[in-house]
């Protein structure tokens, strides 16, 4: 067993730093938050579109994309091997994947159950998992996108049915492509 003379302060800088690593994962490029900003924002705002052209039956497919980015996201940064060497980044990456499981299965299996709740609880899913994330790496960013995410899921009680794709779709656009373009404009900054 390999044992080593940490005192309290290399303690607490050996956390500050694992914290900072998985920081600056997430807040690297803005590139997941563009990828996925982009993609549900066109995915709901499609939504939106078909069911004002009495296409409701079929409005749901836009959708079918999500588990193609997923299984593309999770190889795009399974192959960047700075990831791997964090626990912070296996915790964050697993309630990403569960909270991205959830949601699917919520939103392909149960949605003819939950009617129309399926937004609230989509939303919320969202809101949870980024402010979990953003509180546990003390990302003010994350933290900001997530509250902006619960808020948008209480709206859905204010809005009609047929307007939930379109709140969704303006949620993306605040909580992950803005923040993404942002996160992405201070990173080439830095680069400079």
């Amino acid at each position: 067993m390999k044992t080593s003379n940490l005192n309290p302060e290399k303690s607490i800088d050996l956390i500050n730093q694992v914290i900072e690593d998985a920081k600056n994962r997430f807040e690297e490029n803005g590139y997941a938050f563009i990828l996925w900003g982009a993609t549900v924002a066109i995915c709901c705002f499609t939504q939106y579109y078909m069911i004002s052209i009495n296409m409701g039956n079929y409005s749901w497919y836009p959708y079918l994309i999500m588990p193609l980015l997923t299984v593309y996201t999770i190889f795009y940064y399974g192959k960047k091997e700075r990831y791997k060497k964090n626990h912070l980044h296996l915790v964050s990456s697993r309630l990403w994947l569960f909270t991205g499981i959830n949601i699917m299965v919520t939103g392909f299996a149960f949605a003819p159950y939950l009617k129309n709740y399926l937004s609230f609880v989509i939303l919320l899913l969202l809101g949870v998992a980024t402010a979990v994330a953003g509180s546990f790496i003390k990302s003010r960013i994350l933290l900001i996108c997530g509250l902006t995410l619960n808020l948008a899921a209480y709206l859905t009680f204010f809005v009609p049915w047929k307007e939930h794709p379109l709140l969704m779709g303006i949620a993306s656009l605040v909580a992950f492509l803005i923040p993404g373009i942002y996160l992405h404009y201070n990173s080439r900054k830095k680069d400079v």
